[in-house]
């Protein structure tokens, strides 16, 4: 474990976005979690999920470890914990959850058969310290899972967003977004160079952009400046957007594609 690393990363929320987190950034990243699950994590499986947020992908893997298996997620945020920790599931009574940084995790080495990370890794100021420590807690032949979000050219919905909420309020906003190479380069650096990296797509059916849109932006935390505008100009903003995504509306919401890449690796002897 390191003592001297920075901590803070890009995604610190507070307050009630975890509830809005929970509620809202569940639906959409389903497909994902589901994919790196069934790639990573096996029956009887020591998980960790790194940079859990609410937990859903802690939960995701705790079912498929099965019962008794140790299962633990941590985050730097307090405020996600215990969101993760609140959240009924039939899973959680095997789940431990614990605050602290992904760059300096607090468990020995060769801890776990699986270490999963869901769109946390973009987020982290320093990409290959995390890297390395998945490996270091890891142990050899354990495996080594983690999405982050590809271009935005493929995923037009955070695209979108993104770009009303620069127009609209919006302050600094943490780049969500990585590519193949940087991945591969991080992975290389942290001692790993056979990763496989699959690039996942999906649909995905969200409600309508003025209900849904909202509370989704109340679980990310540069969305401060959107709500300290004028209602006028927020309905403003929202149906600027509404009309961007107007080619994925449906009768019952949107119905519109996410990419994110799925990367995998295993721990060498």
């Amino acid at each position: 474990m390191r003592g001297d690393c920075v901590t803070e990363s890009g995604f610190q929320v507070g307050l009630d976005s975890p509830r809005y987190y929970e509620k809202q950034v569940h639906a959409l990243m389903a497909p994902f979690v589901e994919a790196m699950v069934g790639e990573t994590v096996r029956p009887g499986d020591s998980v960790l999920d790194v940079a859990c947020g609410t937990g859903f992908a802690t939960r995701a893997a705790a079912l498929v470890a099965g019962p008794g298996a140790r299962v633990e997620g941590i985050d730097l945020n307090p405020a996600m914990i215990a969101c993760a920790a609140e959240v009924a599931s039939g899973a959680d009574a095997n789940i431990v959850w614990s605050s602290g940084s992904a760059l300096d995790l607090p468990f020995a080495d060769d801890q776990f058969d699986s270490v999963i990370c869901q769109q946390g890794l973009q987020f982290f100021p320093d990409p290959v310290l995390g890297v390395r420590e998945m490996v270091r807690v890891a142990r050899v032949g354990a495996r080594i899972g983690l999405t982050v979000w590809s271009s935005p050219e493929r995923t037009p919905f955070l695209r979108f967003e993104t770009a009303m909420l620069s127009r609209h309020g919006g302050g600094a906003q943490a780049e969500y977004s990585t590519t193949e190479q940087q991945l591969r380069g991080w992975f290389a650096a942290a001692g790993l160079d056979e990763v496989l990296i699959e690039l996942v797509e999906v649909e995905v059916d969200l409600p309508p952009v003025l209900k849904y849109v909202p509370e989704h932006l109340k679980a990310l935390p540069w969305s401060a400046g959107f709500f300290a505008l004028p209602k006028e100009e927020q309905r403003m903003a929202l149906d600027e957007l509404d009309a961007e995504l107007a080619e994925y509306r449906t009768a019952y919401g949107l119905t519109i594609p996410f990419s994110s890449y799925l990367t995998t690796a295993s721990i060498p002897a």
